[in-house]
């Protein structure tokens, strides 16, 4: 009876133990959609986490909405800076500073002096479609801008009254065809209800919307980068240090919308500029590939150039596509593929540079994808649902056999019991021997 009792005990143990086990890598469980590719937890405790970076040194800075906190390579946990005023967006490392944009302000973060500094200020902050994005290039920090409106045309918003309601500032110099949209015959670059003339000129603005705007940081002085990008959803460089970026295609809604648009993938150039809101995927807007009731007129009367850069590959939707990294040396997947977030399937998904794409992994309904980074080799995933970063692996034959923590906590656990149990059997035996 007794050792009846011993052994249903253990039973007990093994089958708790089981259940927690299975419990705890099942809240991070994704599937896997493509051959030889696989996935580990790197770093948990990121819940509702807004941005993510990490250094060379493999620890990983984690940004929330009004602290940053870093996940050293022993796993510590270190609250670096906090302040109830924040509302951090994006946070990227470099040369042991962290650079993030909260409001309308760029700031740096020393990380060996915790000193915190304003280095860029009144940048645009308000709007349904303003994506704002840093990367580092050529040691200098670019900072994407994304536009106010659908299409360059102000239009009712609910959050705001009639006289704040957000507009689009132009980056280059430009003069209006005088088209006017909405029932209060809005123009565009105006505000809400203030109606453009042809022939009408609009300046110039330092920090505008729709562009790329390089920052230096030696002396922290902004430049224009690129403009008329409507809104980069993500970016990276890739093996020859090419800006490569996710922008978001115009949506068939607002006072000008805009039909048969989808999501890009374009090489972002100093010094060019890609049409926005008079061009989309290269392709003028008045041709009749975006015609809904009738053709769409042109608001720039003086377009920078008659012809735009056409992009690297066109996806299938618009609305949907965002974040971006790149497999720069092909150790997960070939060379120079884009990794991304299909908000639409729910998958993180690939492109490689002919344009072919495969899903990679199948995301949980709680899931909420806030980030993804290239580091040392490799792809990073923030999942600020679940409240983790999952590391993307490659699953080749030369590939080490890797299992999650857990896994091998639960086998070492079983083991033990199991060697016990036998031990004790080989006991009783010699005892009535």
């Amino acid at each position: 009876m007794k050792r009846f009792l011993k052994f249903l005990i253990i039973s007990i143990v093994i089958v708790v133990l089981a259940f927690g086990v299975f419990k705890f890598s099942n809240q991070y469980k994704m599937s896997i959609l493509k051959n030889n590719i696989s996935w580990s937890v790197a770093c948990k405790n990121c819940k509702d986490s807004v941005a993510f970076d990490k250094d060379g040194n493999n620890n990983t800075y984690i940004a929330y909405d009004n602290y940053i906190k870093a996940i050293k390579d022993d796993g510590r946990e270190e609250i670096l800076l906090q302040n109830k005023e924040l509302k951090i967006e994006n946070v990227i490392f470099y040369k042991n500073k962290l650079y993030f944009i909260s409001k309308d302000n760029l700031y740096k973060f020393d990380l060996e002096n915790r000193n915190l500094k304003s280095i860029l200020g009144n940048i645009p902050s308000e709007g349904k479609y303003l994506d704002r994005n840093l990367i580092i290039k050529d040691s200098k920090l670019l900072l994407s801008i994304g536009s106010v409106t659908n299409s360059g045309i102000a239009s009712y918003e609910n959050d705001y009254s009639l006289d704040k309601i957000p507009y689009d500032k132009s980056s280059i110099d430009i003069t209006l065809n005088g088209f006017n949209y909405g029932e209060k015959k809005t123009g565009a670059f105006m505000p809400y209800g203030n109606s453009s003339e042809e022939g009408q000129r609009v300046r110039a603005e330092n920090l505008a919307n729709a562009c790329v705007v390089e920052i230096n940081l030696d002396d922290n002085r902004a430049l224009l980068y690129a403009s008329g990008i409507r809104n980069i959803k993500g970016w990276d460089l890739d093996s020859e240090g090419k800006l490569i970026g996710i922008v978001g295609g115009m949506e068939n809604n607002s006072d000008r919308p805009i039909n048969r648009d989808f999501d890009y993938l374009y090489k972002i150039d100093k010094g060019k500029w890609y049409g926005w809101p008079d061009f989309s995927g290269g392709d003028p807007i008045n041709s009749p590939r975006f015609k809904g009731e009738k053709l769409v007129s042109t608001l720039i009367a003086n377009p920078p150039n008659k012809i735009v850069s056409a992009p690297i590959h066109q996806y299938s939707d618009v609305g949907v596509i965002k974040y971006l990294a790149i497999d720069k040396e092909g150790r997960i997947l070939d060379k120079n593929t884009k990794v991304y977030f299909d908000s639409k399937e729910n998958v993180i998904a690939a492109i490689n540079t002919d344009s072919i794409i495969a899903d990679l992994l199948k995301l949980k309904d709680q899931s909420k994808v806030s980030g993804i980074r290239y580091s040392e080799g490799d792809i990073y995933i923030l999942d600020s649902g679940i409240g983790c970063i999952y590391k993307l692996q490659s699953n080749n034959l030369n590939a080490k056999f890797n299992l999650p923590r857990s896994i091998w906590i639960f086998i070492g656990v079983f083991l033990f019991i199991l060697t016990c149990l036998v031990t004790m059997k080989v006991y009783l035996k010699n005892k009535k021997l």
